[in-house]
């Protein structure tokens, strides 16, 4: 079997500058890089090591809208925060006015769940060990 290595995660926004914008602050993440690609904008983001490819929708392109939880295919995506930063974290977002979708203390963690730009939800973990 062939080697496979994590690389992106790629999103398509309908405002692609606002979704950017997002991500950088409610994330942290940084630009790497922006190119127009077949008629679209496209922001490389790099978060905390994860890339995040950023695009907006081209020409003729009429992509499905976000559905409602569960969805089939990619649910969310999820980032280990520092142990113990969990309630840094959350209000962090809530003074961006960011939605909290969802909130859960298990064994071995604390998550939240978040939602960004065009329903795309997002989890943070605390980890209890």
């Amino acid at each position: 079997m062939f080697d496979l290595k994590y690389e992106h995660i790629h999103l398509i926004h309908t405002d692609h500058d606002a979704a950017v914008r997002f991500y950088r602050d409610a994330l942290g993440a940084e630009i790497i890089n922006s190119v127009e690609r077949f008629g679209a904008p496209q922001t490389k983001l790099d978060c905390h090591g994860t890339m995040l490819i950023v695009r907006g929708v081209r020409d003729g392109e009429d992509p499905m809208a976000a559905g409602s939880v569960p969805r089939m295919g990619a649910d969310h995506f999820g980032f280990w925060i520092g142990r113990g930063r969990y309630g840094e974290a959350k209000a962090h977002l809530e003074g961006l006015g960011v939605k909290i979708a969802q909130e859960g203390d298990l064994p071995h963690l604390r998550f939240l769940y978040f939602e960004g730009p065009d329903e795309v939800f997002i989890e943070l973990m605390d980890p209890k060990e």
